[in-house]
Formats: C-alpha cells, structure tokens, sequence
C-alpha cells in the first residue's frame, strides 16, 4: 500500500487529520514517572494508548528521545504504533545532506527506526533529495517549506531575482516536480513528496496552489501552544491530503496521574475542531 493510501485510509478510519506529536520534554513528564531515560518509553506508549483513536498518524521528534540515548526506546515506539494500531509515523529529524550521508540517514530512518516518513531539509538544493526517492512507494518524506518559528520569513519568504517568487515557493515546486518525475519514472520504488507548511502562516498556502499537484501530502505543525490559524489554515489547505499536527498541547496537557487520559481528551478535542471547520466550510 502506498504512503498516501496507507494515510487515508487511517483518516477515515478515525474520522481524522490530527498528528499527535511525541516529544516528550523531561522538564514536563508527569510527576509519577521518576527517571527520564526508562520513563520515555511507558510515557510514549500510555500517550499513544489514549489518542491512537482519535489520530491518523503520529510524529516523534528524534531530538526528544535522542539527547538522552533513547534511540532504541524510539525505535520500539514506532513498531509498537504499528503493531498494535497499524497508523502510520512520520520521524521529525530534519535530515538535511547529500551524497552517502543522507543515503544513511534515509536507512536510519527507515530501516533502523521502522517510520514511514521523515522530515527532511532541503535548502541545501534537491539533490539533498535524490538518496530518499528510491526508498519505496510505502514511504514518504515531508520536505521543510514554509516552517512555524518567527524568523522563518527572514530567508523563506525572500523573492528570487529571476522570478519573483519566494523562496519557500520555488522549493516547493521545484521538490514536488522531482517527486513527480521519480515518480513517472519508477513507479515502484518512488516516494511520496510531502511537504511542511506552518500553521503560524497560514496566508502562504495560498501561494502554492498553482504550483504544487492536489495530491501533495501537507504536514501542518503550529497548531496549539504556537497558536497557529485553524480555520484560515483548513480554509486554505482543504484542497491537499494534510494532517494538523499538535505536539505538547495534547501529551503534556497535564502532569497528573490523568496525563493519558487529558491527552486523549485534547486529541479527541481537535479532532472535532477540525472536522466541524471543514464541516462549516464545505457547507
């Protein structure tokens, strides 16, 4: 089953496009949990049990598990997604390089830790993608476009002398052209082309809709504590298969001994919110 299959039928399935985002902050796990490391991995799964329902997918951030050596705990994470809720991971790594170094990481992400997309960084030029389009048409990656930090619009939003389009832009087309064309070419083994778009600018998405095909898979993160847009977002996005990620809104809504159980109701929360948006706007 190809990436954007396996994606959509998870979304009807749940009745969702929410990303539930694991990245757990140390500084914020729940008072019960007394050591970091060994903590990770029951917090995750107690995280997962509780919203797996109410998502389509889920996003860890290898940051979070990494800069305390629970990259095996990570690991056994995501096969436990799969295994026991069959929704499909995306690995928010940010890879970014080229040659034999993001050929490895595409093998650490995919073969190590067992995800079905990676965000990957691209401003290095497209050939940072050429070592992940052969990765499988069961796979995918999310190129960075337009991102959710304040600065984001310092270097992204820049015109190119020669078009006048911004920056963000012209990666965008020029990443979801080659996807296409791998993908005419190798039909088998080509990758899906996703790409990241902030919730925290949600006006941008409008400048990609005569550039990129409606097929392009959207991760949205910016949602939640970033105060993202919802409504301008949905309005704007509706027309690609996205998903609205949100990360310490959902797992670190409360440091209880309820934390699984508040997750799960802010999971369920803006999986309405956002069926009754697009509800709202296809009426």
């Amino acid at each position: 089953m190809s990436f954007l299959d396996k994606l959509r039928e998870t979304q009807n399935r749940n009745n969702s496009r929410v990303c539930v985002g694991l990245d757990p902050d140390p500084e914020k796990l729940p008072v019960c949990f007394k050591t970091i490391q060994d903590s990770l991995l029951e917090f995750g799964m107690r995280i997962v049990d509780a919203t797996a329902k109410y998502a389509c997918i889920f996003k860890p951030n290898q940051a979070f598990w990494a800069h305390v050596g629970a990259e095996d705990e990570l690991a056994e994470l995501i096969h436990y997604i799969y295994d026991r809720f069959g929704l499909p991971v995306i690995l928010d790594a940010k890879r970014g390089d080229i040659g034999n170094t993001a050929r490895f990481y595409a093998k650490e992400a995919f073969e190590r830790y067992g995800a079905d997309a990676c965000t990957i960084n691209a401003y290095l030029g497209t050939d940072t993608l050429e070592p992940w389009l052969g990765s499988g048409n069961d796979k995918a990656i999310f190129v960075l476009c337009h991102t959710t930090n304040p600065g984001a619009g310092e270097f992204q939003e820049q015109l190119l002398e020669y078009n006048r389009r911004p920056l963000f832009v012209e990666l965008a087309k020029a990443a979801t052209d080659r996807g296409l064309v791998n993908s005419q070419e190798h039909p088998e083994t080509a990758i899906t082309v996703g790409l990241v778009m902030a919730a925290t600018f949600p006006e941008q998405l409008v400048a990609l809709h005569d550039v990129i095909p409606d097929a392009t898979p959207l991760l949205i993160p910016g949602i939640g504590k970033q105060k993202g847009e919802l409504e301008s977002t949905l309005k704007n996005a509706q027309r690609y298969p996205f998903v609205i990620n949100s990360s310490g809104a959902i797992i670190h809504a409360s440091r209880g001994s309820d934390f699984a159980a508040v997750a799960a109701q802010k999971a369920k929360a803006l999986r309405d919110q956002i069926n009754e948006a697009l509800a709202s706007l296809a009426a």
